[in-house]
């Protein structure tokens, strides 16, 4: 029950909500996951049973890819179309302007996140100080676009031009601010329409499974998951280890996380925490 399930959240939940539901439904000590999903947005979410969760952190940094759907000449408090409209415009554009446009943000390399984050801002989430009123403008922040695809033509639907584009990003990268600038180099405003999350570094929707037909049978081991290099101990170590030492040089030098066995089992898993010194993430 140590591992992760690759979830395909749908419409409706928060990613609180996907981990809640899953602790009880599976019976579960501990439910986390890499990183929130809007109730609106769908796609991979990948979710840690039980001692797993004090993985999540490795999976946290990955880069990531998603699916949306940017309509313009729109603006809205959540830049997006799940709140009220607070501005409407006409606008026309072209492909190539579209593409010039998208060409200087994938170069530009910052961006500002959207009131409707989860950043913190002394304790407090963004989206909660939104919540009541409390605007307070975040200085930009450096994210990349690797990548994008325009994977549709530009469609007008009730008299607005609305795009679907893919995008590989870097951590931290706000699609909702991505919709905000674009549009705003077009001429106007713009906000996301749709999102999926399709990839969590080496996770791929395509292989997660719908939240409704979730069980125990899904979870993925830790082994599967992490390919960590092993450090064997004997039985003298191994009782150091249960009981959370600090390991240094003499056992190992290395600067990434490392499984520890005994006896052909694995008893912890420890990481770099300074220069030759290595501290537990798990023991089992």
């Amino acid at each position: 029950m140590d591992g992760f399930i690759l979830v395909d959240k749908p419409k409706g939940l928060t990613s609180q909500n996907v981990c809640l539901k899953l602790k009880k439904r599976l019976n579960l000590d501990k439910c986390g996951h890499n990183g929130t999903l809007d109730p609106s947005t769908t796609g991979l979410l990948v979710v840690g049973c039980n001692k797993a969760t004090k993985l999540m952190k490795f999976i946290n940094e990955h880069d990531k890819t998603y699916v949306t759907t940017i309509v313009f000449g729109y603006d809205s408090n959540t830049l997006d179309t799940d709140s009220e409209i607070t501005n409407e415009v006409n606008m026309q554009f072209t492909y190539e302007d579209l593409l010039k446009a998208l060409e200087i943000l994938k170069n530009k390399g910052k961006q500002i996140p959207p009131m409707v984050s989860a950043i913190k801002i002394d304790g407090k989430k963004m989206y909660e100080l939104a919540r009541k009123g409390i605007e307070i403008e975040l200085p930009e922040r450096e994210v990349k676009i690797y990548n994008y695809e325009i994977l549709s033509e530009l469609r007008t639907i009730d008299n607005h031009l609305e795009v679907d584009i893919k995008l590989d990003v870097s951590k931290g990268f706000y699609v909702r601010s991505f919709a905000r600038d674009l549009g705003k180099l077009l001429g106007g405003c713009a906000i996301m329409k749709s999102l999926r999350r399709t990839k969590a570094g080496e996770f791929d929707v395509a292989f997660a499974t719908t939240f409704e037909e979730i069980t125990t049978n899904n979870i993925v081991s830790i082994y599967d998951i992490f390919k960590f290099n092993k450090l064997n101990v004997n039985d003298y170590i191994a009782k150091l280890v249960k009981n959370g030492v600090v390991l240094d040089e003499r056992q190992i030098i290395t600067n990434e996380p490392f499984y520890v066995v005994n006896n052909n089992q694995v008893i912890a898993i420890y990481e770099p925490v300074e220069e030759n010194k290595y501290k537990p993430v798990i023991i089992f």
